[in-house]
């Protein structure tokens, strides 16, 4: 066993030795983001521009009502696959995958700290072939872009008619509200 290749022990069958059973890869980051949480939140529920803060590789698609289509970034061979997508506007969260699924899963927070700073903690499950390092380094890299774009689009001024905190966007994706 690798610190590359995160495994547990089940005993076979047929004979009680131990046999190797790969988990997915899984990383847990968090980033500060120079912008309120709310502006930091827009950008990252905004389908249409995922790809100016995701790694070069990967992509993701609005693929039916709360349904999004992933295509696996760089260093995994996996096949294109759907997963469920959940938007909680009251609690600044966004959430793919889960019990249906066991591979590409997460949970995607950002968190208000003071007026123009904000964090998002992500918590990500990949492929059980995708070394964790790997994983871990996509992830550092799409949140330090996605600081990037937060630093370079966020609102320096109101403009009327937009609501403090930017903008929500069209995307057709099921939003669940905080109660």
């Amino acid at each position: 066993m690798t610190l590359h290749e995160p495994t547990t022990r089940e005993p076979t069958p047929n004979r009680g030795a131990e046999t190797a059973v790969r988990v997915p890869a899984r990383t847990t980051r968090t980033r500060t983001m120079p912008a309120d949480a709310e502006v930091v939140f827009d950008i990252v529920t905004d389908l249409e521009h995922l790809d100016s803060w995701l790694p070069t590789g990967a992509e993701v698609e609005l693929y039916g009502p709360g349904l999004l289509r992933l295509w696996p970034f760089d260093g995994a061979d996996d096949e294109p696959c759907e997963r469920r997508v959940r938007i909680d506007w009251g609690h600044l969260k966004v959430q793919w995958g889960g019990d249906e699924a066991t591979t590409y899963t997460g949970v995607l927070r950002v968190l208000r700290m003071t007026p123009g700073r904000s964090a998002v903690a992500v918590d990500l499950t990949g492929p059980a072939h995708l070394p964790q390092p790997l994983l871990d380094s996509w992830l550092a890299r799409a949140l330090d872009a996605l600081a990037t774009v937060v630093g370079a689009e966020r609102p320096t001024t109101a403009w009327p008619g937009v609501p403090a905190g930017g903008q929500r966007h069209e995307h057709g994706l099921a939003a669940t509200s905080s109660t």
